[in-house]
């Protein structure tokens, strides 16, 4: 079904982005951080609604799957097949000679074409919804949402609307079996938001200061990175621990380091290429990287060993450079990018309502891609062979021990 599974993808909009090759969590991570930023900068009103469904995937009808199936011109015979698969296969659970009801709705786990099933008929909701004039306005285009399968963020200029496209949502996704789930839907808005009560159903939904989306913390204010900075590096640590036995083993060292770059490395730079850089949030992934590589060598503080004496023995990857690679690799993509995705669209966004506040703006993302290529370098990132030679030495800005 290679063929059709493709053919799915083409039905998809830009706000989804799971399961859909050359898309990644990095996208939707990347578009939010930017309207979180900007709108802090300019001082503009932002609502986000992060919703969940109970048992999203075990509860979606196979109706809906088919009918979207129908609409996504799919081969019949690959539909009648899907058919066939769902409508004479059924599961119960027996516990203590009890069974359970036939178990009949929802896309089979673990199957590779269900996330795909999932999505198009998640699709075919959102179409039915009448969101006009609701949302951000990004250079006159509205965005309203970004789904990752069924992650889910709404974005609202007023919690009344808010409010709308919540009710709204449920609604829809009700015809389909899908149930939002009001214990774990959660609001957050920023202090140009008027506050009021936000109810879905008859519940009311709580309102949180940080939530973590697809993998890292959200937080609205000029504070929005240092929770995740901190919790990149817990997450590196907690990776570390569990193979601290291994670490503190006599294996090779060269073994040890690819098992830190392998499981360890890739924890603590997740999702930060769509972070704004600056010296002190760098500075602070560099001491906890090195605190580790003391920890593998078996030293201490007490050892005074110097940064570069340790750093020849481990052999492993500064972090402050792979962040600053990835970077660098994600500023070209984006700026190369033509398929209407939002992440280029937020970059290019220069809002025209809000106004910025007195006195020095916050890091942007692309203060230091500016700094250091001009500020034209979204055209500098079009010669792919220019940028690539040029990335050496942005990388190299970020790597120095003075950081």
């Amino acid at each position: 079904m290679k063929l059709d599974a493709r053919r799915l993808d083409d039905f998809q909009p830009p706000e989804q982005a799971g399961f859909r090759k050359g898309f990644s969590t990095i996208d939707h991570i990347y578009t939010l951080r930017q309207i979180v930023q900007k709108s802090e900068e300019y001082n503009l009103p932002l609502c986000l609604a992060y919703v969940d469904y109970e048992k999203a995937f075990d509860s979606v009808e196979i109706w809906a799957v088919l009918q979207s199936l129908q609409r996504c011109q799919v081969d019949c015979r690959y539909i009648e097949v899907l058919k066939c698969l769902y409508s004479r296969a059924t599961m119960a659970i027996r516990v203590q000679n009890q069974s359970t009801k036939p178990i009949q709705g929802g896309v089979r786990q673990g199957d590779v074409i269900s996330p795909k099933l999932f999505t198009a008929a998640l699709e075919d909701v959102f179409k039915l919804l009448d969101w006009k004039g609701y949302g951000i306005n990004i250079n006159g285009e509205y965005i309203t949402h970004l789904r990752f399968a069924d992650d889910i963020v709404l974005m609202a200029e007023s919690l009344e609307d808010l409010s709308t496209m919540l009710n709204d949502l449920n609604s829809v996704s009700q015809r389909i079996g899908l149930k939002m789930n009001m214990d774990k839907t959660k609001i957050m808005f920023n202090v140009h938001v008027t506050p009021m009560p936000v109810v879905v159903g008859n519940t009311k939904l709580e309102v949180v200061d940080e939530y973590v989306y697809l993998g890292q913390i959200v937080r609205l204010g000029k504070s929005n990175f240092d929770r995740e900075v901190n919790r990149r590096i817990q997450l590196g640590w907690a990776a570390f621990g569990k193979l601290r036995h291994i670490f503190s083993s006599g294996i090779p060292q060269n073994l040890k380091t690819r098992l830190y770059t392998q499981c360890v490395l890739p924890v603590m730079t997740y999702g930060t290429e769509t972070w704004s850089f600056t010296a002190g949030r760098m500075r602070k992934l560099k001491v906890a990287q090195r605190a580790m590589e003391r920890a593998m060598l078996g030293v201490s503080l007490r050892d005074k060993l110097r940064n570069e004496d340790i750093r020849s023995r481990t052999r492993v990857t500064d972090i402050a450079q792979r962040i600053s690679k990835l970077k660098w690799q994600w500023a070209g993509h984006i700026a190369r990018r033509t398929d209407n995705r939002w992440g280029r669209k937020v970059l290019e966004w220069q809002p025209r309502t809000g106004r910025r506040s007195v006195g020095r703006p916050p890091t942007r993302w692309s203060d230091d891609l500016v700094r250091f290529a001009g500020s034209r370098w979204m055209q500098v990132a079009q010669d792919r062979a220019l940028w690539h030679s040029l990335g050496e030495a942005y990388v190299q800005q970020w790597t120095c021990e003075g950081l």
